[in-house]
């Protein structure tokens, strides 16, 4: 599980949250996964984005998770939809594949990116 600011993250196979080596974390090929995602936080976690190969999960709208929520990420959102996107799935690089989608230099990384919102006081 990674924490980073009160926020964790960690990816998950069968409900199962798999182990970290450092900052790696190891996908059997074939095998469809999910990103959970909880705040810890007393404040609101905005603007979040998962991207996965360098695209965004969240169809370009960022999540908003408020103190303690979770969520559990195991699709590409699409029209705000969190039920009709294609599961996350790690298939494993080929020369079909490479033709079909191309080789990019963030295939196979899950990135994170959030800020907080930001406190006003008088």
């Amino acid at each position: 599980m990674m924490y980073h600011e009160a926020l964790t993250a960690c990816i998950k196979i069968n409900g199962n949250i798999l182990r970290e080596h450092g900052e790696t974390v190891y996908l059997p090929f074939g095998s469809e996964f999910s990103v959970y995602l909880k705040n810890l936080d007393t404040q609101r976690m905005m603007l979040i984005d998962v991207l996965i190969d360098g695209k965004s999960t969240t169809d370009n709208q960022k999540l908003v998770l408020t103190p303690s929520q979770s969520i559990d990420l195991e699709r590409f959102i699409k029209n705000g939809n969190l039920t009709q996107g294609n599961r996350f799935k790690f298939i494993e690089r080929n020369a079909t594949v490479e033709a079909h989608r191309g080789v990019g230099a963030e295939d196979g990384l899950v990135q994170i990116k959030f800020q907080k919102e930001q406190r006003i006081y008088n």
